[in-house]
Order: structure tokens, then C-alpha cells, then sequence
């Protein structure tokens, strides 16, 4: 874990013309795909960080929608828990968003050291 980069490091290379809007698009849904697949700078170690993310980001939604349904029959704090969790993930995208607007690195709490993408 040596190439662990801190929580808001700037990123210091050549971004091509649409290397920010790629990760930025990382985090909605299944746009990742655009970022993976159509990005022309494939090997853009900031963008594929992001994709990471947003695929992440993707699955703890999956989560939250399966666990939820069993969460929210708990009575009186099903929802709040429901909520508390919905909030985070929301928080989380976007955070992530505007760390790739600005050019900056954005690591997932929790998940934070795991990679499905290769940088």
C-alpha cells in the first residue's frame, strides 16, 4: 500500500480534454462504464481512481437497497437507520464530485483501500 494517495491530494499530471468530465460521470450509477470504456486516455490514473469510486460507490447503493428493505421493518428506528446510511452515500457521491471537479484524489471511507480498477 505504498502508492496510498492522501484523502484530497491534487492530482499533478496531464489530464486530457475530458479526463474531469469522465470522473465526474464516474459517479452517477452505471456512467462509470463511459469513463472505463470510452475514455480515450485509458491508462489516466486519475480518472480510473475515480471510476474505482464510482464503482464503489455503485455497490454500496446495491447494498443500502437490499439491506434496506430488511432495516426498515425494524419499527421506530428502521428509518432513521434507512436514512442515516441513504445520507452518507449521498454525502459521499458528492464529495466525490467536487473532488473531481477540482482536480483532486477522493478516497472512499471504509472502503478505502480496495481496488477493482487497476491505476
Amino acid at each position: 500500500m505504498a502508492d496510498k494517495k492522501p484523502m484530497s491530494e491534487p492530482y499533478t499530471g496531464q489530464l486530457t480534454s475530458n479526463a474531469k468530465l469522465f470522473s465526474i460521470l464516474a459517479y452517477f450509477g452505471l456512467l462509470w462504464l463511459l469513463g472505463l470504456l470510452i475514455n480515450p486516455d485509458k491508462t489516466c490514473p486519475f480518472v480510473r481512481h475515480h471510476v474505482n469510486n464510482g464503482i464503489l460507490l455503485l455497490i454500496g447503493f446495491g447494498v443500502y437497497s437490499v439491506l434496506g428493505i430488511f432495516i426498515g421493518r425494524i419499527p421506530f428506528v428502521g428509518w432513521l437507520i434507512n436514512l442515516a446510511f441513504y445520507a452518507c452515500l449521498i454525502f459521499i457521491m458528492i464529495k466525490g464530485i467536487v473532488c473531481a471537479a477540482k482536480t483532486k484524489y477522493f478516497n472512499i471511507p471504509l472502503v478505502d483501500g480496495v481496488k477493482i480498477v487497476k491505476e
